[in-house]
């Protein structure tokens, strides 16, 4: 995989430099907006600018979003933390590691394979990227090490490139590599994403395609033998693990286009050049996106290993592969809202298509005498494999059909709205129901007049994902029937940017809710479910004075089928203050903390987090302390992490069995230049 990926990296790199040297800066770029007499032959200066946004909804929304230049949490590097919403989180301690958060309403994936759904935090997805236009080329390297390269070694290293052949063509590249060590025996984790892709954005076509690429690998020790080892006083290198010979592999390709072709007219825009601006009217919108995932557990572990609790194929097998493959086609018509109009708004409506296919293990068959050794599927036959056993295949292979559609205001003075239905009408999903409404109003109080009310909710009756009903594998496997799960969601928001005040509640009613059992088992409830949860935002500021609050309540009805600690807090002050008058400086101190409750544990062979009822996990601060600074375009951290096991008596885990990282440096630099 290394050689693939170097070979990749090698050759768009050279890609790049040779289209900065030949296309950027475009001399329409750079005449755009200038007034020239007939012998005038000098062009302005290109003043840098850069502009940001997402796809949504199979291409129909371009969400803008802001260029990442703020001090403020930068020193917050850790993928499952980067979303300002995540709190606290259950995760294996290592970076790389698989996790998930603990706020119940944030469990949501962009990605189409059950299993990878814990490393989500790691994964590039279609959905996840930030497409560019910029005026000069833009880059961005983000990097930051631990404390000791040749011990317990933590890498990240980030490059982000991205320029304009001409003003409404883009091309944007991108690669997330990390490597950890870990503090513990087997614990190495490496985390690699490569993306290519390009958006074309004119009046009438707009176009976004690419390929994403992302490879996990990381070692399975299955967690301490016991926790007590936390308070032995050896190393930590020498703390027994349940495994030492086992990992995980993950692979994830995606392929993907969105175009779409807009019908419109040019307006005027009233200013005293007598310039027009495009109005779309209609859009024809087609979406396409092919999926490769791949996973492989390997299991060489000693014969004296009894970690599993079952162990279903022979000595032989040794290696757990499966494959899941989708391709999607959507076709979309839009129809675009007028701004002018006080009553319009937009509507849209889609058709589209899913075909999967992928396989795992099978069957035993112990004498295969009649059968030929499939080695077009399996591979070559292993050499200790006995000649009167055979490891079948199962074939996955179903296709979905489904239709939807939406009505929207998004430029509405007093009101905005969004409202989206989908349906599945055909394949495997037939009846699956999805419903979603979204209303936002702006709401001066107490003098800010950029507070809003916003209130959403949907309806979900969703049939089971395959790999909840049907597994094989050499440790797990079940083949069972679930029924559509039924859920409910309503929620609502009150902000006040200006006083940096957030607030709100979210409230579920779950039938059938789906659920890991305490076997590691995919599962259904027979009782209803209830969840609620509240939470709360706020920024203190007094001067050079910082401090940020948010805090999370959350409650299920019955604790049978979903644990969430009932508290959770983050809270984070610092001082702020500038050297020499050009170095924005902060120092200051996080601190994570939940409530006791059954974390959930963590199944190595599928890479689940399942229910337990054996012990309490929480009530142990995380602690860290950072300075952090910023000249001009470059930032740079120094953060000691876990403070608190110098002088804290507690149990320093998320996860039963799997301790976080002790106390530990990390240096940390962001560096932009597009001039």
């Amino acid at each position: 995989m290394r050689k693939p990926i170097f070979c990749l990296i090698s050759f768009v790199a050279l890609f790049l430099v040779s289209l900065t040297l030949a296309a950027q800066p475009d001399k329409e770029m750079q005449r755009m907006n200038e007034t020239e007499s007939q012998n005038e032959k000098d062009v302005k200066e290109v003043k840098p600018g850069v502009k940001q946004w997402y796809l949504d909804d199979y291409g129909a929304f371009l969400d803008s979003t802001k260029l990442d230049t703020l001090q403020d949490y930068f020193h917050i590097f850790h993928p499952l933390y980067k979303d300002p919403k995540v709190i606290t989180a259950t995760y294996l301690g290592n970076y790389g590691t698989p996790g998930i958060d603990n706020n119940f309403f944030n469990r949501k994936y962009t990605t189409n394979y059950f299993f990878a759904r814990s490393r989500e935090p790691y994964l590039l997805t279609p959905s996840k990227l930030k497409y560019f236009n910029t005026h000069t080329p833009y880059t961005r390297l983000d990097y930051s090490q631990s404390e000791n390269k040749s011990r317990n070694n933590e890498t990240r290293f980030n490059v982000i490139h991205s320029q304009n052949v001409n003003p409404w063509w883009n091309f944007t590249f991108r690669v997330d590599l990390s490597k950890s060590d870990g503090q513990y025996v087997a614990q190495e984790t490496r985390n690699n994403s490569v993306a290519l892709y390009s958006s074309y954005n004119k009046d009438f076509l707009k176009i976004h395609a690419g390929f994403v690429t992302n490879s996990a690998r990381n070692n399975e020790n299955g967690g301490l033998t016991n926790d007590s080892l936390m308070f032995d006083q050896k190393d930590a290198r020498y703390w027994n693990v349940n495994l030492n010979g086992s990992k995980s592999k993950f692979s994830s390709n995606y392929f993907f286009a969105n175009g779409e072709y807009r019908f419109g007219k040019f307006i005027a825009t009233g200013d005293t050049l007598g310039t027009e601006k495009f109005r779309p009217i209609m859009g024809i919108i087609l979406s396409s996106e092919v999926s490769l995932d791949k996973q492989d557990f390997i299991d060489e572990e000693d014969d004296d290993v009894d970690f599993f609790d079952n162990t279903y194929y022979p000595d032989f097998y040794s290696s757990d592969s499966i494959r899941f493959n989708r391709i999607t086609n959507v076709l979309q018509l839009k129809q675009y809202e007028n701004a002018d109009k006080k009553y319009s708004f937009g509507k849209r409506a889609f058709i589209g298509f899913e075909m999967d296919r992928g396989g795992m293990p099978g069957e035993l068959v112990p004498d295969p005498s009649n059968l030929d050794y499939p080695e077009w599927i399996l591979g070559p036959r292993p050499e200790n494999m006995p000649p009167d056993s055979i490891v079948l295949r199962t074939d996955i292979k179903y296709t979905n059909s489904f239709v939807g559609g939406g009505i929207y205001r998004e430029t509405g003075r007093f009101w905005k709205w969004n409202f989206d239905g989908k349906f599945y009408f055909a394949g495997r999903n037939a009846g699956q129901t999805e419903l979603t409404g979204l209303i936002y109003k702006p709401f001066p109080f107490l003098g800010d007049s950029l507070a809003s009310i916003s209130f959403d909710g949907s309806i979900e009756n969703r049939v089971p994902d395959y790999f909840q009903e049907h597994f094989y594998s050499n440790h797990y496997r079940w083949n069972h029937n679930l029924s559509m799960e039924q859920r409910m969601t309503v929620g609502g928001t009150f902000r006040m940017p200006e006083r940096k005040f957030e607030a709100g509640a979210k409230y579920a009613i779950i039938n059938n809710f789906i659920y890991n059992d305490t076997l590691g088992i995919p599962n259904q409830a027979n009782n209803q479910l209830l969840v609620l949860s509240a939470f709360l935002d706020k920024d203190f500021n007094y001067r050079g004075l910082h401090l940020r609050t948010r805090l999370l309540w959350q409650k299920a009805s019955n604790e049978d089928y979903l644990h969430l600690p009932e508290w959770s807090a983050f809270v984070s002050g610092y001082f702020q203050f500038t050297i020499s008058k050009v170095m924005l400086t902060q120092i200051g101190s996080d601190v994570r903390y939940n409530t006791k409750y059954y974390a959930d544990a963590y199944a190595p062979s599928t890479g689940l987090f399942y229910l337990q009822n054996k012990k309490e996990y929480g009530n142990y601060p995380y602690i860290d302390v950072y300075a952090s600074l910023r000249l001009k375009r470059t930032r740079v951290f120094f953060k000691y992490m876990n403070v608190g096991t110098h002088f804290l008596n507690g149990e320093y885990m998320t996860t039963p069995g799997y301790p976080m990282n002790r106390a530990t440096y990390r240096l940390g630099l962001s560096w932009a230049f597009y001039d």
